[in-house]
């Protein structure tokens, strides 16, 4: 009898026992949805790089910051400079750094100057390190590595010639001062697989004119 009557209860009003259903369904959807995304979101992160504790640049949003050094997405406000570095190298609290330098690109993809440390203390999906799959790293100043993704997409090889542009979208290119493939690394599932690899001594060698350049302006202003 409870039964019957709470079935025609619910029918006379089956509009907003209906509204009421939707509603919750709705709200359920969003809260899975939102959740759904943050985890993929700290999951995204961690996989990309882990076992970092701290990352340095000039004065701007962390999140840009972020996005930029170890997404390369956005760009950088400012550098810090090398006395800047070489002060906080110098702490006792810090036990190791990887000193990254970005702002040139090759045929859409980031270049990224470094050092050796990169290969060894670059960490990513819990605490795996990268590693090389064909040639070897840096021997030479105009020596490159590239990552995974960018030797697939532009059919590179060890040996491969290539020709690095001021800037990312930039049509200013460093053609005076080729590179060479030198080495090509084991897909990670990273930003690291769609970077050029270079040292940051080359990074210095291919601005010299442009710093030249830049000095010669300021004198003639």
């Amino acid at each position: 009898m409870l039964l019957k009557l709470s079935f025609s209860s619910l029918y006379a009003r089956l509009v907003t026992v209906g509204m009421t259903i939707l509603a919750i369904s709705v709200s359920l959807m969003l809260y899975m949805s939102v959740e759904k995304l943050r985890t993929s979101a700290y999951s995204s992160f961690t996989d990309t790089i882990s076992q970092t504790d701290l990352i340095v640049g000039a004065r701007a949003s962390s999140v840009q910051l972020l996005l930029y050094s170890v997404f390369r997405i956005g760009n950088a406000t400012n550098n810090i400079t090398w006395e800047s570095y070489l002060d906080l190298v110098s702490k006792e609290e810090v036990k190791w750094t990887v000193p990254i330098s970005l702002g040139d690109s090759h045929k859409g993809f980031r270049v990224m100057g470094t050092n050796s440390e990169f290969f060894s203390r670059y960490k990513y999906r819990g605490g795996q390190s990268i590693s090389i799959n064909k040639g070897y790293i840096f021997d030479d100043l105009y020596d490159v590595v590239l990552g995974a993704g960018v030797a697939e997409k532009l059919g590179y090889e060890i040996g491969a010639s290539l020709i690095i542009s001021h800037g990312l979208q930039s049509f200013s290119d460093h053609d005076d001062q080729p590179f060479k493939v030198s080495g090509i690394l084991k897909k990670t599932g990273t930003p690291v697989d769609n970077t050029v690899i270079v040292s940051l001594a080359a990074i210095e060698a291919i601005h010299v004119k442009w710093t030249l350049l830049l000095k010669i302006l300021r004198l003639h202003l």
